[in-house]
């Protein structure tokens, strides 16, 4: 069975994080993973705390009805109560618990997202450099990636982003930390 051609580019032309992940599998392979450091995909280089470990000890324990069943669509209201408080905290500004939804990776909150907000032609727009992957993810949902400018120090340049924006920009994507 042959794929769609509109995949068949996407995968022809892959993205240059994805090249140097590849580069850098291939570089450890010949001189040991510890004389390459690999900065192009977000996977950690260090092991978790030893109290994350506990803890998925401690869970997997658990038993009795349920203890592993599927979460609620937004996620464990204690988790959301926590997230909430600690941005609360954080950013000085008031979130409530049902502000909150817990997804299973960015990439799953941004496409749901985008999902909700978007119709046919609407822009996101968003600062370069970033993350490759949200061009697809804003035309997975008939949506177009636009960007701006950011400043020398890589922050954000706001009459930069502010001269790209349109009739048509329905989404602002700031990644904050960006990666």
């Amino acid at each position: 069975m042959s794929i769609a051609k509109r995949i068949e580019t996407v995968i022809a032309g892959s993205s240059w994080i994805r090249r140097m992940f590849e580069e850098g599998s291939e570089l450890k392979k010949r001189y040991g993973a510890e004389n390459v450091f690999d900065f192009s995909l977000g996977n950690p280089n260090l092991p978790p705390p030893p109290r994350f470990r506990e803890v998925l000890r401690e869970i997997i324990a658990t038993e009795g009805p349920g203890a592993h069943a599927y979460m609620p669509n937004t996620g464990y209201p204690e988790v959301c109560g926590a997230v909430a408080g600690f941005l609360t905290g954080e950013q000085g500004v008031p979130v409530e618990p049902s502000d909150v939804i817990m997804t299973c990776g960015a990439a799953g909150a941004l496409n749901i997202a985008l999902k909700a907000l978007l119709d046919p032609g609407d822009e996101v727009l968003t600062p370069v450099p970033c993350f490759v992957e949200y061009g697809f993810y804003a035309d997975n949902h008939g949506g177009v990636l636009t960007t701006a400018p950011s400043r020398p120090d890589f922050q954000l340049d706001l009459d930069a982003l502010s001269a790209t924006l349109t009739p048509r920009t329905k989404v602002v994507l700031i990644n904050s930390p960006n990666n």
